[in-house]
């Protein structure tokens, strides 16, 4: 009997408040070659590439010593058996999949070296920021190029619906200092991307287009799984039992996202807009609940194929999002420029990286073709600082995780650059989902060496 066979670009399709939507599907088996490694048709599997940032650095293993600048943050040993820090701990379980490097150099600066501006603009782009007329605010800059998922949205964005997508968790954002401290994404100098810190604005982003644009339920969206349930029925009947467990799944998955959204509605919300807002609850942000539904948001866009780049500000430069579910009351920039604060910004590193972690395993779970979308992934984290304490740009908190398709080593290991600049790491995760790029960056921060210890 021929093997039933599915487009990839197959959708679910129903109507909807007068109109005609679709909701697309993750890769079924239907829609793969015989060995799960490749779309049916030989196209090769997705892969996608993320940022993941966090601001104000990380905790100092001595900060009374104004000598000394180690960072808690440092696994001990090197290559894949090293052992996690404490601060590491929330990637035991991903461990195979994390690659952590020390001892980076953030090349790409200003002659005025400036803090945060110098360390978030130089390493996630490769470029010197551009100074800017401060307008009484301590400094001001911008980005001096695109950043990095910019450079690899503008050679794959073109393939997906959304060439990639912003999210932002912490509203505690310093805007008065430039488009670098505000944001992290961005197209040029003077195109810096609106992240959305509003769950339900992403899952508009995320499936704009797949509802009527009249459709007045479209907040809710759980009518949509109501508008295709025909759909799913006889696609179900054609489709092996594998394939009918995965899409049940899917469905869930949407189903649960919406769930979440819906759940935690912030005290005294107008009752005609329920659901998880990023709204403050008594002058707290809902930092875990709002990472968690956008972290579930952009698994679903990768895993549709919705988009195949993202960047995901978790906290901002010179940020003053507080850590309240840790007891704590002040806003992180001052506490990490307070050497008696020094265990409450361990603390809060501990609970960022569980943030990230939770990213890391929610694509881990997720299987596509004969393996996970961890697999088929390459998410970098870093901050713009080593140390806010000591306004430091060496040997930035580092992160490669996933397998990048192949391109990537694993398992993961620790990695002293020794120095090396940290634009090469960029260019090894860009050439993860573009393996012809030669370059990233420029001027004092251009690299066409990717780290090869990195490499698979």
């Amino acid at each position: 009997m021929k093997r039933f066979t599915l487009n990839r670009r197959t959708m679910l399709r129903g109507f909807l408040g007068g109109g005609a939507i679709a909701l697309a599907l993750p890769p079924l088996e239907a829609m793969l070659n015989g060995n799960g490694d490749a779309y049916a048709d030989g196209e090769p599997l997705p892969r996608r590439f993320g940022t993941w940032f966090f601001g104000n650095g990380v905790a100092l293993e001595n900060p009374f010593d104004p000598n000394n600048h180690k960072l808690l943050w440092t696994p001990s040993g090197q290559g894949p058996d090293y052992t996690l820090s404490p601060q590491l701990m929330p990637l035991a379980d991903l461990k195979e999949y994390v690659s952590v490097i020390s001892n980076l150099e953030v090349r790409a600066k200003h002659p005025e070296v400036r803090g945060h501006h110098t360390g978030v603009s130089g390493f996630f782009s490769g470029f010197p920021y551009i100074k800017l007329d401060p307008m009484g605010a301590n400094y001001s800059s911008k980005f001096g190029g695109p950043s990095i998922d910019q450079v690899a949205a503008a050679l794959i964005g073109q393939e997906t619906f959304l060439p990639s997508i912003q999210l932002r968790i912490s509203k505690r954002i310093v805007a008065g200092e430039g488009p670098t401290l505000n944001y992290l994404s961005h197209k040029g100098p003077d195109q810096p991307l609106q992240p959305i810190h509003n769950p339900q604005e992403a899952f508009e982003k995320i499936f704009n287009g797949f509802v009527p644009q009249d459709d007045p339920t479209k907040p809710l969206r759980l009518n949509a799984l109501d508008a295709v349930a025909e759909d799913v029925k006889r696609l179900q009947m054609r489709v092996g039992q594998n394939d009918r467990q995965r899409l049940d799944a899917h469905l869930a998955s949407i189903e649960q996202i919406q769930k979440q959204i819906d759940a935690i509605a912030p005290e005294c919300a107008a009752p005609a807009m329920p659901g998880e807002t990023n709204t403050d609850q008594d002058g707290k942000e809902p930092l875990g609940p709002v990472n968690k539904v956008m972290a579930d948001l952009l698994v679903l866009a990768f895993q549709c194929d919705i988009t195949r780049v993202a960047s995901f500000q978790y906290t901002g430069s010179v940020g003053y999002t507080v850590f309240h579910t840790l007891g704590q009351s002040q806003g992180h920039h001052d506490l990490s420029h307070d050497a008696n604060a020094n265990a409450q910004v361990d603390a809060a590193t501990v609970e960022t990286v569980d943030a990230f972690a939770y990213l890391l395993r929610r694509l881990k779970e997720t299987p596509e073709g004969d393996g996970n979308l961890l697999d088929n992934s390459c998410l970098l984290l870093s901050s713009d600082v080593a140390s806010g304490l000591r306004h430091t740009d060496y040997n930035q908190p580092c992160i490669v995780a996933g397998r990048g398709g192949g391109a990537l080593t694993h398992p993961g290991i620790h990695h002293d650059a020794q120095s090396a600049n940290a634009s090469d790491v960029l260019l090894s995760c860009v050439k993860t989902v573009a393996p012809e790029i030669t370059q990233v960056g420029g001027g004092n921060g251009l690299s066409n060496t990717p780290l090869s210890a990195i490499m698979a």
